[in-house]
C-alpha cells in the first residue's frame, strides 16, 4: 500500500536541497499535507593510516560548535560516490587512497528528505598536501579507532555520520 501523490509544489530550490509541499492520499483515502526535502548525496570517508583514523575539525555553523568527524563531502552529478570519495579525502586531508571500498549506503532521515549517505573505507594512504576549497578551513588530526569510539560514547563526537561509519565499521571488524 503506498501513498499517492496528488500535488506537489516546490517551495524553495537552493544549491544543495530543494522543498517540497505535497498533497498526498493515503491507502486508507485520507489526504495529507507532507512536506520533504530532495538533498544530495552525501559521502563520507573512514581513512586508516597507521592503524589511526584520519579525522577533520571544523566549525559547523548550524550547532555553533567545532566538530570532530570524518572527511565527507556532496556528491557532483557528475562523479559516481567513489569517485567523489577519493576527491573529497584529498581535498579535505591531502590523503590518496590506493584502496578504497563502499561499505554501505543509507538514507539518514526517511521521515524527511531521500537523501542518501555513502560510506567508504579507504586504506593504504598515501600522505599528501590538502587541495582545500576556500570555505574549508579544517585541521586534520589521527586517532586510535578506540579513542574515537571513546569520545563518540563521552559526547565529544556528535557527527551522525562518523558515529555510523565507526559503528558499521567496527561491526565489520573492519576498525
Amino acid at each position: 500500500m503506498t501513498w499517492k501523490t496528488l500535488i506537489s509544489k516546490k517551495r524553495a530550490d537552493f544549491p544543495l536541497f530543494k522543498v517540497f509541499e505535497d498533497v498526498v492520499e493515503l491507502p486508507n483515502g485520507s489526504k495529507l499535507d507532507y512536506y520533504r526535502i530532495e538533498k544530495i548525496p552525501v559521502v563520507t570517508i573512514l581513512p586508516i593510516f597507521r592503524d589511526n583514523v584520519v579525522m577533520v575539525k571544523q566549525y559547523r555553523h548550524p550547532i555553533q560548535a567545532y566538530s570532530l568527524e570524518l572527511p565527507a563531502g556532496h556528491v557532483a552529478s557528475a562523479e559516481s560516490p567513489e569517485e567523489c570519495a577519493r576527491r573529497e579525502l584529498k581535498e579535505e586531508t591531502g590523503f590518496k587512497a590506493s584502496k578504497i571500498e563502499k561499505l554501505i549506503s543509507y538514507n539518514p532521515s526517511t521521515e524527511l528528505s531521500d537523501q542518501v549517505y555513502h560510506i567508504f573505507l579507504a586504506k593504504d594512504l598515501v600522505e599528501g598536501e590538502p587541495e582545500r576549497e576556500e570555505y574549508e578551513i579544517m585541521g586534520v588530526e589521527l586517532l586510535s579507532p578506540a579513542t574515537v569510539v571513546d569520545r563518540i560514547m563521552d559526547g565529544t563526537i556528535v557527527d551522525g555520520r562518523t558515529i555510523t561509519a565507526m559503528l558499521i565499521a567496527r561491526f565489520m571488524n573492519e576498525i
